[in-house]
């Protein structure tokens, strides 16, 4: 099975930037820096001519301070350096939370990821434009956000490397969960998210303050 999981900036909602309302927390230098977040709007569906699709982003980091990497999604399982492209990958979206473990957020099933950035014009509500970078995109329906109250990590928690665990995110944003030590947690996640009946805050939107 292609699993692939994306660290992000922490947000309630990911519809976009609502000063006091639901901001990033717990990004990295580029949201500490400006304030902002292109995974801003990772779970906010879109008409498009395919239907309603969500577009996800994540930073693939840069190795000269200027371009963004390539995605190298030729270690996703039957994926090639000469692929463009990988399909039927289930993305799992993670972030930070406030005590500094790395929390399940939501995932896109049946997923499409790039190994290059494209972007998309999204319309709204006031008639503008917004530029969506994303490196990932999902058929609405198979996008679930979870409720922050079920965002728990003693259920939800991804692992980190460190000196007494093999596998787990590292100093990238992507994790590929590749190694044989990994292969019972990746499992136990999977039918979880397989089997989860709960409450989705794909289009639920913040109050306004």
């Amino acid at each position: 099975m292609r699993v692939l999981f994306c660290n992000i900036a922490y947000m309630k909602y990911y519809k976009g930037i609502i000063k006091n309302v639901d901001e990033p927390r717990f990004g990295g230098e580029y949201v500490l820096r400006t304030g902002d977040a292109h995974e801003k709007y990772n779970f906010s569906p879109y008409e498009t001519d395919n239907g309603e699709m969500c577009f996800g982003f994540f930073e693939t980091k840069s190795t000269n301070g200027k371009d963004s990497n390539q995605l190298h999604i030729e270690k996703i399982e039957g994926i090639s350096r000469n692929d463009d492209f990988a399909e039927n990958v289930l993305v799992i979206w993670c972030a930070k939370y406030h005590d500094n473990r790395t929390v399940i957020v939501g995932w896109y099933k049946n997923a499409t990821v790039y190994r290059y950035y494209d972007s998309v014009e999204v319309s709204q509500d006031d008639g503008t434009y917004y530029t969506q970078h994303f490196n990932i995109e999902a058929v609405a329906k198979d996008c679930v956000l979870l409720t922050e109250g079920e965002r728990n990590v003693h259920i939800w928690q991804v692992p980190r490397k460190n000196k007494t665990r093999s596998y787990g995110f590292g100093q990238a944003n992507v994790w590929f969960a590749s190694e044989d030590a990994a292969s019972v947690y990746v499992q136990k996640i999977v039918q979880q998210i397989d089997n989860f009946g709960g409450i989705s805050w794909l289009r639920e939107y913040p109050e306004l303050i």
